[in-house]
């Protein structure tokens, strides 16, 4: 980015934004809701240690993958959204 364009967009630098990251999705039944109980397993349509998709702000970011760093999980960026992506 241009020394020009980070000037310009320098105050937008404390916007407080939301990440979320999705590890899957599934739909289910109410009734299948309402029987859920603890140590139940829920299976998604992704393999273990696949990808999964970062968000901000609802839109696509990035893909990454789960680590656990000081016996806290967290996520590695593994890749980027392109930028024509977002835009379209």
């Amino acid at each position: 980015m241009a020394t020009k364009e980070r000037e310009r967009l320098a105050h937008l630098g404390s916007a407080h934004l939301e990440l979320h990251c999705e590890l899957g999705r599934k739909e289910i039944s109410l009734r299948e809701a309402k029987n859920i109980k603890e140590q139940d397993t829920i299976e998604f349509d992704k393999l273990a240690g696949e990808a999964f998709e970062i968000y901000i702000n609802g839109h696509p970011f990035a893909s990454g993958e789960v680590v656990v760093v000081s016996n806290t999980m967290a996520v590695r960026v593994t890749s980027l959204v392109a930028i024509e992506e977002v835009q379209s």
